[in-house]
């Protein structure tokens, strides 16, 4: 056993034993001609396409997400309120100095 260097563990590789060559190449030539026609295949581009979708497809989740939302805009009301007061005080506070 050394003092200045110390054993890396082994690596770990997994060879796949079910491959399907033939789905890969599909999925090359797929990303191939996106990249020709200036496509982005990004999953974040999906992610953007399909954001909301599934709230507005019934009425419940559509119901709940209005009310999620307006509670956060009744929180931001209140938080700019309480500020509005805190700097009145504040500013009484500097005038009577």
């Amino acid at each position: 056993m050394s003092l200045f260097k110390q054993r890396q563990p082994r690596g770990f590789h997994h060879n796949y034993i079910y491959v399907d060559s033939k789905k890969e190449r599909m999925a090359e030539l797929e990303n191939r001609a996106r990249q020709e026609l200036g496509l982005s295949s990004s999953a974040s581009d999906h992610h953007e396409r399909l954001k909301g979708q599934f709230l507005n497809a019934t009425k419940y989740a559509k119901r709940y997400s209005e009310r999620r939302q307006s509670g956060r805009l009744m929180l931001n009301f209140g938080v700019i309120v309480v500020l509005l007061v805190v700097l009145v005080a504040l500013w009484r506070m500097l005038l009577t100095l």
